[in-house]
């Protein structure tokens, strides 16, 4: 008797759903997934922002502009929208300007990459995401300021559970 209410507790308890709708604060961490999510585009975002604002390198009474972003990962990414968020964020600060690029006016330009390196088993799911944001100097072509931001999530399957 003892095992099958462990059994019907640990049944219902793990097909519980909750399907009511409800807004969260944008800056939790929310991770439903090894996926890319707004979690991983928030983190990037801050902490490349973060990286910009405290460097040694850049002189910021020169201009600034977005280039491209790639993305070589196996996830569909936005990455103009990872750019407007870094972009956004940079504005705010009121230490940096920044131009659109076609304006001609800036002094040196953000460039990016994303990739991604995906592993499995059957019990483990790897992801690892590596952004890199580098900008160059127009005049001298030379790499003025560098950033690596890594993100590395994994799952393993429950014992128990679909």
């Amino acid at each position: 008797m003892k095992t099958f209410l462990l059994f019907t507790i640990l049944f219902y308890g793990g097909c519980t759903n909750s399907s009511t709708p409800k807004i969260v604060d944008t800056k939790e961490i929310h991770l439903t997934t090894i996926r890319w999510g707004s979690d991983d585009l928030q983190e990037i975002a801050q902490k490349v922002v973060s990286s910009v604002l405290s460097s040694s390198t850049i002189d910021f009474s020169k201009t600034y502009s977005f280039g491209e972003i790639r993305n070589d990962s196996h996830d569909h990414i936005d990455t103009k929208l990872l750019a407007n968020k870094i972009t956004t964020a940079l504005v705010q600060s009121k230490k940096i300007k920044m131009v659109e690029e076609k304006s001609h006016q800036n002094d040196a330009i953000f460039y990016g990459k994303i990739s991604s390196i995906f592993k499995k088993n059957s019990t483990t799911k790897d992801m690892f995401f590596n952004f890199n944001l580098s900008l160059t100097d127009i005049e001298t072509t030379k790499v003025v300021w560098n950033e690596d931001v890594e993100i590395r999530k994994i799952y393993k399957r429950a014992l128990f559970g679909w």
